[in-house]
């Protein structure tokens, strides 16, 4: 409870209820369409079309078409509702929420871990009650309400971006119930949920309208109930992991077909190393029949499908495919202009049931083998397009990877891992999303709208992530975990201000969007190189853990830093929302942040 309260603080505090991309024009526009009773395929033109009814250029080129699935709107629409209770008044409902976030994580602090209610015999949470109260009066000196009612209020935006906050403040609870199984200790499991999010971009989607945080949420509770099987061995943890990922290609289907195969692949594997050719005829059945739970979760999936391309395997972003967009005589059979202002045309239906479902396969993941090499060195390290490379988002990736040949020598020399298993099961994962974009990878490389990093990538991170903190357990083990969380927590106090003030008075590389990419870029490399170094020369010349120690804690701040630069500085630069949710952080922003040079970004 703690953690989730914690992170839905953190995403509040410094974010915006306004969408960074146009992408997130379509769901936006289907959550409205579904909470006016609406059909979910044509778009109506709330958002991205000219005031005379006509789409803008997004859309035209899109056909006028809501291609996504409706797995995000649908879990926004409780948000809609509840907002819809405040009307104009519905910022206040934030407001008071913020407020009283605070209140609640001393108090359950004071209730259930007493020893922690006390910093030198003095009783802090009572400070951070008063400080909760004093921010709700500050809050409501500041205060003016948000139009609601309004029809071109952009009451959509607020509420999918809100339920982005609870995906997130969900996310940071599966991270650390997944690091308390696999090292079973509570303090080392708390730093690893702060480096996992802090070396991410899931601080910086969790404040967007995109459906990424709803990828990597779903994936994390893939993750979370098949680690769970892998170290209890129930069979009904099992099923519920096969169930997210049928969840899972809800959101994203080429991520969940990838990560079911996979999966399914691992699950069985793991079935016959544990004895399954030994078990009664009934048991094996029954233990190979779980992946079938995948179908289970899918059934939104099919019935979204089946209601937008009129076939059940074939998904609702196949409507963008140019075959279904031309008629025999070569001309376009769903209008623009036409389908707005609440005139609706049908989506003609793809040829094929299972042809048509292997013709999508086959065109989806159909690699570029020449590029495929100098892609894969890009996106980890130097993309093309000049963004934010994997590495520098996040620095445990190169930990993993030096963590894996490692495992293997131990394994070849006869000892066995402690979690060998579970490692194999993220590295599986980790794999799958790769995968999963295998034909969009030169795109991925060097298109200049994949800002601010390789965001289709992002469930990435989190395997990553997590086998990056079982290398820091392994290379610089002998630092005591609570104090290695609680100086993570203060470093991360103190880099970030000081390198968003740095940023801001030194202007690196020219100042603007791509001098900061940079700016971070370098610092994090630069940490990362050293801490290579101190754990490469550790044996051979006996440093101590705490050099080591020190260079990844600032390794971990640095990527969430970038983090809060892209939230809090760049909030300016959304549209169709509102300013940020909290008065006190907005006026601050107000009156001593500047920021310039947005065309750029």
């Amino acid at each position: 409870m703690l953690i989730f309260l914690f992170a839905l603080f953190l995403t509040l505090t410094f974010s915006n209820p306004a969408l960074f991309l146009n992408d997130e024009w379509i769901t936006v526009n289907q959550l409205h369409q579904l909470g006016e009773g609406h059909q979910v395929t044509v778009n109506e033109g709330k958002y991205g079309t000219f005031l005379n009814g006509t789409p803008g250029p997004y859309f035209q080129a899109r056909h006028n078409l809501l291609g996504y699935t409706m797995m995000l709107p649908v879990l926004s629409l409780p948000a809609l509702w509840f907002f819809g209770l405040f009307g104009d008044q519905f910022r206040l409902a934030i407001v008071l929420l913020w407020s009283f976030l605070p209140v609640a994580m001393a108090v359950l602090v004071d209730a259930y871990r007493p020893q922690y209610a006390r910093w030198h015999g003095v009783r802090w949470t009572w400070l951070v009650i008063g400080a909760a109260f004093a921010g709700l009066l500050a809050n409501l000196a500041l205060y003016y309400p948000w139009p609601f009612t309004a029809p071109d209020a952009p009451i959509e935006t607020a509420a999918v971006i809100f339920t982005n906050h609870l995906l997130f403040a969900a996310l940071a609870v599966m991270i650390y119930l997944i690091c308390k199984i696999v090292f079973e200790d509570t303090w080392f499991s708390i730093f690893g949920t702060i480096a996992c999010i802090a070396c991410s971009s899931y601080v910086f989607w969790a404040a967007n309208a995109k459906d990424h945080m709803l990828l990597i949420a779903m994936t994390a509770a893939v993750v979370l109930f098949l680690v769970r099987y892998i170290r209890y061995g129930s069979l009904r943890d099992a099923a519920l992991g096969f169930a997210f990922i049928g969840l899972l290609a809800w959101a994203r289907p080429e991520v969940g077909f990838t990560v079911f195969v996979f999966a399914a692949l691992y699950y069985v594997a793991l079935q016959v190393s544990r004895g399954l050719l030994q078990k009664p005829p009934v048991e094996a059945v029954r233990a190979l029949c779980i992946p079938l739970a995948t179908v289970i979760g899918a059934i939104p999936l099919l019935i979204n499908n089946a209601l937008v391309t009129g076939n059940p395997l074939v998904p609702a972003f196949y409507v963008y495919e140019k075959k279904l967009l031309a008629g025999a005589s070569g001309e376009e059979i769903i209008g623009a202009g036409e389908a707005v202002n609440g005139v609706v045309q049908s989506v003609p239906a793809p040829p094929g049931g299972i042809s048509g479902f292997l013709s999508v396969l086959a065109n989806h993941f159909s690699p570029s083998w020449s590029t495929l090499p100098g892609d894969i060195f890009g996106i980890l390290f130097a993309p093309a397009s000049g963004n934010m490379s994997l590495v520098a988002v996040s620095p445990l990736i190169v930990l993993a990877i030096i963590l894996l040949p490692v495992i293997y020598l131990d394994w070849r020399r006869g000892e066995r891992p402690q979690n060998l298993a579970v490692v194999a099961f993220l590295v599986v994962i980790a794999c799958a999303v790769w995968v999963a974009y295998t034909r969009s990878l030169p795109g991925l490389n060097a298109s200049h709208g994949i800002v601010p990093d390789i965001r289709y990538l992002a469930p990435f991170y989190l395997p990553a992530g997590l086998l990056g903190i079982y290398a820091i357990s392994r290379f610089n083990g002998g630092v005591e975990p609570k104090r290695r969380t609680f100086w993570q927590i203060a470093a991360i106090g103190v880099v970030a201000p000081v390198l968003l003030v740095a940023m801001m008075l030194i202007q690196p590389y020219g100042g603007q969007y791509p001098g900061y990419t940079m700016f971070f870029t370098q610092i994090t490399f630069a940490l990362l190189a050293a801490a290579l170094v101190l754990i490469a020369v550790k044996k051979r010349f006996g440093i101590p853990d705490a050099w080591i120690a020190a260079v990844l804690l600032l390794l971990v701040a640095v990527p969430f830093t970038w983090q809060l630069m892209m939230v809090f500085l760049y909030s300016v630069a959304k549209f169709n929302g509102y300013p940020l949710w909290i008065p006190l952080v907005e006026a601050f922003f107000q009156h001593n942040i500047g920021v310039s040079g947005l065309e750029n970004l």
